[in-house]
Parts: structure tokens; sequence; C-alpha cells
């Protein structure tokens, strides 16, 4: 009798044709009111999910579509009351479907929604609508459905935004220790995905990992030791299998932890973690420190692609963070270790450039050598951190030679009679490509000393550091405005070069602003040299530098060129 009712539908068409209904609470279709036949072609009519709630006991009806979303419950809970097959989830239905049967339509967007559709609870999100059908007499007599999954929408959305936290938290981070905290503190911000998190960090030929971060698990206890076993060697059938990890160099599960630690704590959901990902963290290739980062896995979630893909990205920001972080500390290890060592500058420019020359050779070799020869899913991420390695390196490099260059010949460079105006207007043609992107004005007066007795190649390097560190650190929120004046001091001649830029704390970094290899932000590029070489090229020459500002508003700073002859 179906077959006479109902057409098409596909799939579940024709399972609602040849079910048995006369075995079902609503008997033979023959006996259905008109509403109730209506709601159901309707329901197999549309491409968009759908179900029809029928009865006191609101029996099951669904489409193609909506079969999709039941996954495990179908096709079972076909011409079945809803109760039986919702008890994971009756309540929270409950309170959704008196109000409709009491004539009133629903909208929910992105609700969560704890369905057993694979063997467990999972966490699921679900755009949907309920309306009441009116039967003959005009009582409400069914609830119609209209649904939409979107489960994928919300975890990309909320795993990008950890990504994008992981990013900016850990992007001014000077010190590995404080890589790892902020590492683990960006983690921590997205507990659905990820209920723990240990970082572990092995120094080259140590027995023995070491506990660097971690948040969920209180540290110390079993499921989080201050110390791991590091040799593959040592025998470990409970705990952790960081060695393993670190052998294989790939993500490596770790099911069962109840059974392996002997009882877990809850997270954020009411299920503990049952599984975790060790993920070794590809740092930099000369580093003497390997990573592994431990993740806990949401009970509510299967460990499908985009988890993993999830994960995948998790560990290549947490590498590429603690890779920067070792080099800048570094950097910054062998900087106080110069300037404690108080010994020869020349000496040491000489040895260090000499010396790394060798190794950017090196490094470019292997980067052609694995280009042509290495293959896999990760070559573009190390290609292009071999690369970068060696930009930074070669940039070092030259950062050295011009201090080497100019220890040696600032101060015995003839000076010359130069037009501040031909030093502007070269100086000017160089940044106009960045100016005009950053929609930014750049003005000159010379007025007042329209030249000055200085090498006229450093005072065009002088000119292009200061204008273009105005340009790297510009007010976000505002178009930069450069204005490059000069005066007579005496005989000397006053430089200045106004912006209204970030500003700098001066009762914070005046002390450091002027160091070599230097930086007071993360961004832009270079190696923190601009401003160390201005300063030795002006006061080798008998002259002064020196720096004003006001955070949030911008920065001057004002060069004293020196009479002729005042060179010392």
């Amino acid at each position: 009798m179906a077959q006479v009712f109902f057409e098409g539908g596909g799939e579940m068409g024709e399972r609602i044709r040849q079910l048995d209904w006369s075995q079902t609470l609503l008997g033979p279709v023959d006996t259905w009111p008109q509403s109730l036949r209506t709601a159901v072609g309707i329901m197999l009519g549309s491409r968009f999910p759908m179900m029809v709630h029928w009865g006191p006991e609101l029996v099951h009806f669904y489409n193609d579509g909506y079969a999709t979303i039941l996954q495990g419950k179908h096709p079972g809970a076909l011409g079945q009351p809803a109760e039986p097959w919702w008890r994971e989830m009756w309540p929270f239905l409950l309170d959704i479907f008196r109000p409709v049967l009491a004539g009133q339509t629903t909208y929910f967007e992105n609700s969560l929604v704890l369905p057993n559709r694979q063997g467990f609870v999972e966490e699921a999100y679900f755009t949907f609508s309920h309306s009441p059908i009116y039967d003959e007499s005009g009582a409400v007599g069914g609830i119609f459905v209209t649904a939409l999954e979107t489960t994928t929408t919300v975890l990309q959305q909320r795993r990008l935004a950890l990504l994008s936290h992981l990013t900016s938290q850990t992007a001014l981070s000077a010190l590995p220790a404080e890589a790892a905290q902020h590492l683990i503190a960006a983690l921590a911000t997205n507990p659905d995905d990820i209920p723990f998190a240990l970082l572990y960090a092995h120094e080259a030929a140590a027995p023995q990992a070491q506990l660097r971060a971690w948040f969920g698990l209180p540290a110390g206890e079993p499921t989080a030791p201050a110390t791991l076993p590091a040799d593959p060697a040592t025998p470990l059938p409970h705990g952790w299998p960081l060695a393993d990890a670190l052998r294989r160099g790939e993500p490596l599960l770790v099911e069962h932890l109840p059974d392996r630690f002997g009882g877990w704590p809850p997270g954020a959901w009411p299920t503990p973690p049952t599984r975790a990902l060790l993920l070794p963290l590809l740092t930099a290739p000369a580093s003497r420190t390997a990573y592994v980062l431990i993740v806990g896995l949401s009970a509510r979630r299967p460990l499908e692609e985009a988890y993993h893909a999830f994960f995948a990205l998790v560990a290549d920001y947490a590498g590429r963070a603690l890779a920067r972080a070792s080099t800048i500390h570094e950097a910054q290890r062998l900087n106080q270790a110069l300037r404690e060592a108080n010994t020869s500058l020349d000496s040491f420019v000489h040895i260090v450039a000499h010396d790394l020359k060798g190794p950017a050779n090196n490094l470019e070799r292997l980067l052609e050598v694995y280009q042509e020869e290495v293959p896999g899913p990760s070559r573009d991420y190390l290609v292009s951190l071999v690369a970068k390695e060696v930009q930074l390196l070669t940039g070092t490099i030259q950062g050295l030679l011009q201090v080497l260059h100019t220890q040696h010949g600032a101060a015995a460079t003839p000076a010359e009679t130069v037009a501040l105006a031909e030093v502007y207007a070269t100086v000017a043609a160089e940044v106009a490509v960045l100016l005009r992107q950053q929609q930014g004005q750049l003005t000159a007066d010379f007025s007042a000393a329209p030249t000055a007795h200085f090498p006229r190649v450093y005072l065009e390097s002088i000119l292009k550091n200061l204008v273009s560190n105005a340009l790297k650190y510009r007010a976000p929120e505002r178009a930069p405005a450069i204005q490059v004046r000069s005066h007579h001091q005496g005989a000397a001649v006053v430089l200045t070069v106004t912006d209204n830029g970030r500003g700098i704390d001066l009762a914070r970094d005046r002390d450091r602003l002027f160091q070599p290899f230097t930086r007071l932000t993360a961004d832009g590029e270079g190696v923190g040299l601009g401003l160390h070489l201005i300063q030795a090229i002006v006061q080798q020459r008998g002259g002064a530098l020196d720096v004003s500002s006001t955070p949030g508003q911008g920065t001057t700073f004002t060069v004293v060129l020196p009479k002729p002859g005042q060179v010392q």
C-alpha cells in the first residue's frame, strides 16, 4: 500500500515502501492521516536532510540526507519510537520537542549534540529547525525536522583559532624555555581537542628526556614524569614510549591509557581520554635538542584524517617556534659572550666571518642535493627551513663584514661636501615601492642646512637605515609619515628623522637599542645591526646619535654630523 502513496525518495523512499507498517505503532499506510502522508511525501521529495516524528511515541521517518547523519542508527531507526534510539541524549531532545509539540517552531545554529552513532558518544554540531505538523483535528500530530550537520565547520574554526593563537603566543619567544611555556599555554586554550599536553626535551647523548612544559596532568605523577628514558633499548612496558617516538621520527599512537597507567583523570569531557599521540618535533637541523610533544586525544572524536592533519600542523608550528627560539637564543648567547669577552672586535669578525663561510657553502650544497634526491611529503618544509637558515647565516656574515668595514674605514674615509637633497633623493627612490605599498608619506626640509661635510656613502647608509626602520616599525593603525630635516648646531649639521610609528619604550630598551644583533620586536627582517652601525660611523667621525620617543606616537632620531676637521 505504501507504493500507492509514496514515490521516489531514493533509498529511504524504497525502504518506506517496503516496510510492513502494519507491524509498527502507526499501522497500515492507508490508515494514516493525510497530514502524515503529506509530510512524509514532502520529506522524501527533498534533497535536504529531513526527519519526521509522528504520534505520541514520535515514530521516525527520514530521507536519504538524514540517513547520512544517523550513521550507525540507520536503517534500524525507521518506523521506531524515538526515545530508545536516542537514549544517550533524550533529556536534551525533550527540551527541544516540548515547545514544538506546544505549537512553537525552534531554530538552533551550530548546536552541540552528543549522539552515539559510531559506538561511542561523540561531539557533533548541528544547525536545525523543528516545526509542528498539525493533524486533521488542528492539534500537533508530529514534528518536522530540517537539519544540517556542521561538525566539520565548527571543528575547523576551533582548530584554526588554536593554530593562530599558537603562532601569536610563540612569535616573541626569545628563549627555548619561554617558547615551550608559550606553546603549552596556547594548546591549553583548546582542551576539547587536546585534553592534555606534555613537552619533553632530549639533549644529544643524554640518557633521559626532561619534562619542559605541560598542562592537563599533574607533573611528577606517573602520567607526567619529570624524566623519561630516551634509550630505545630500555624496556618500558608501561608509561610513555618516548624512545620509540624519537627513534621513528613520526607520530606514534598510544592507546588504552587507563590500562597503561592504572587509571586516568577526566578532561574537558566527562569521559577521560583513552588515546594519545607522541609527536616528534622537527627543529633546526643542527640543533642538539630533540623535542617530543605528547598530546591527548578527545574521547568524543574519532581519529579521522582531519584530526591527524590538525596534529600535523600543531607539530609543524611547534617545531618552528622551538627552532626559532633556539636560533635566537644561540645568537644572543654568542652576542653576550662577545660583549663579556671584550676582546678585539676586528679579530672576532675575521674569525667568525671565515668560519661561517664554510657552513654556509655546505648548507647550500646540502640544499641542492636534498631537493634532487630526497622525496616525501615533508620535503618542502625541510627545504624551506634549510633555505631560511642559509639566508640568515648569509645575512649575519654580511652584517659582520659591515661591522669590520665600519671599524676600519669609517674614520679614514675622506669627507666631502654633500648636498643633503641629493642624498635624500637617492634614498627616497630606493624606498619608493615600499612607501607606496604602505600608503606612506616621506617629506624633507633642508633649507636651514642644505649641505654637510661627510662621506657621501656613509651619509646615504645612515639616512636609508633610519627611513627603512621608520617604515618597518610603522604603527599598524595608520599610514607612516616620515619627516627628514636638517639644521645647524654651531659648526655641526644636525639631521633628524621623525616618524609617527609605534615608538620605543626607552626606559626599558635604551640600553639595548644600539647593541649589535639586537631586535626589540620579532617584526620585519634583518639581524639587528643597523642602529649599531650608524652609531659606530657617527661616533668614529666625532659626531653623536640620540633618540627620543613616545610609545604609540612615534620616534625621532637625531644625528649630529661633526664640523669639518673634527674626525677623531
